[in-house]
């Protein structure tokens, strides 16, 4: 968590400075630098069968989706925060309801741009879930995770490569904690003694190319790959891409695909792979 301290220390600074800079006799003009961005989305399905011999189950399910993006950027900085929060049900006749979707997200970026393409940066990254999840391969299901069971944080420090507007990538040191309380043995092991823990901090290094293209107003694509390696064996290396297509069809109707792929050997040796793809009601907010 230092790095906070050493992001805010920097901000603090660079607003002394400008203050220095307003105190000249020339007249300043002060510009709204932060770019704004609070999509919220709404999606329905529903499916009913009386006799139909072709086969089906009764099913609904909803998931609403916030996604906030604010950014400052200046000559001298660049200032990248983002949100994201997802939360699905689904309700399937005789087997009864379960999640679909349970995401936050929270990341913040704090640039310099010492140089054209190249910029030394600070970052914090936070991820956990809202509800309970479940194992639904055993009967009954089998609780496996909760809010802050697992939670990870990471603090990064490194350089960011910006070459066009719409792709960047930044490798820098890193420190990772993961808490677990319930789910100690799941997920917060310590690996040299093999004794399940409250915290589990790491060490090591991190990886995250990103591409956003906007191919009309209404129709954007993001790309997200995030690697952590904790500098002993490469296959412990944790992988998190994330792909999301989004096609507005109408003002406040639109259609989001979402591709997600995630290799923890911590908490499954194998790839995770979610895949949703759905219709509904997105409203921009800002």
């Amino acid at each position: 968590m230092g790095l906070l301290f050493v992001s805010s220390f920097a901000m603090a600074d660079e607003a002394k400075k400008e203050d220095t800079v307003n105190s000249s006799s020339e007249p300043v003009t002060i510009v709204d630098s932060w770019k704004k961005q609070i999509v919220a989305n709404l999606g329905l399905n529903q499916g009913a069968f009386d006799n139909w011999r072709q086969g089906g189950t009764n099913f609904v399910s909803w998931q609403a989706a916030l996604n906030v993006k604010l950014e400052q950027d200046t000559t001298a900085t660049n200032w990248a925060n983002s949100l994201k929060l997802e939360y699905g049900m689904t309700y399937i006749d005789k087997q009864g309801t379960r999640k679909s979707a349970d995401t936050i997200n929270l990341e913040s970026v704090y640039a310099w741009k010492t140089w054209p393409e190249i910029n030394p940066f600070v970052s914090f990254a936070a991820k956990t879930q809202f509800d309970a999840g479940f194992d639904y391969s055993t009967s009954p299901a089998t609780q496996t995770s909760g809010f802050l069971d697992p939670g990870y944080f990471t603090e990064t420090a490194g350089l960011k490569y910006v070459p066009s507007p719409v792709f960047y990538t930044r490798l820098g040191f890193a420190v990772k904690e993961t808490v677990a309380s319930q789910f100690k043995a799941l997920y917060t092991v310590n690996p040299d003694t093999g004794v399940p823990q409250s915290e589990l901090t790491e060490m090591g290094a991190s990886s995250v190319p990103e591409l956003t293209l906007k191919f009309s107003p209404d129709t954007s694509f993001s790309s997200k790959l995030d690697m952590f390696w904790n500098g002993k064996a490469l296959e412990r290396t944790v992988v998190e891409w994330d792909n999301q297509l989004s096609v507005g069809l109408s003002k406040v109707i639109s259609l989001n695909v979402e591709n997600d792929y995630r290799y923890d050997p911590v908490v499954y040796l194998g790839w995770q792979i979610k895949e949703t793809l759905s219709i509904g009601f997105a409203l921009s907010l800002l």
